[in-house]
């Protein structure tokens, strides 16, 4: 995965291409890039918006009752089903997003992409 690679965001069991995620930076473990939202974005927007809220606090607070919160944010995120899919047709079904406005990091929890 390079800089300038580029990934729709979709909800394959509804059809829905939420964005298009576009690396910008890469780690060992972490990928950074830019988030470009649809409309059909809007309605996960508020679960996107909260997991990042959420994230901060813990960064300063590691209270077990915002872990908790952050966890059952993360299971309604993870709930949903989500595909990162590459230009290429292969990408992750499974990985850790986060979405704070336009800028979007992921973890993929495979190191190689998949058909998809």
């Amino acid at each position: 995965m390079n800089p300038g690679s580029r990934y729709t965001l979709e909800r394959p069991k509804t059809g829905e291409v939420l964005g298009t995620l576009t690396v910008t930076a890469t780690e060992m473990f972490a990928v950074a890039g830019t988030f470009v939202a649809s409309p059909a974005f809007d309605p996960y927007r508020p679960l996107f918006a909260e997991d990042a809220r959420l994230a901060r606090q813990l960064a300063e607070d590691p209270d077990p009752d915002l872990l908790e919160r952050a966890e059952a944010v993360l299971d309604g995120l993870m709930s949903l089903g989500l595909i990162l899919r590459g230009e290429a047709g292969r990408g992750y079904r499974d990985f850790l997003l986060g979405i704070d406005g336009d800028e979007a990091s992921f973890r993929p929890l495979t190191p190689e992409e998949v058909p998809l």
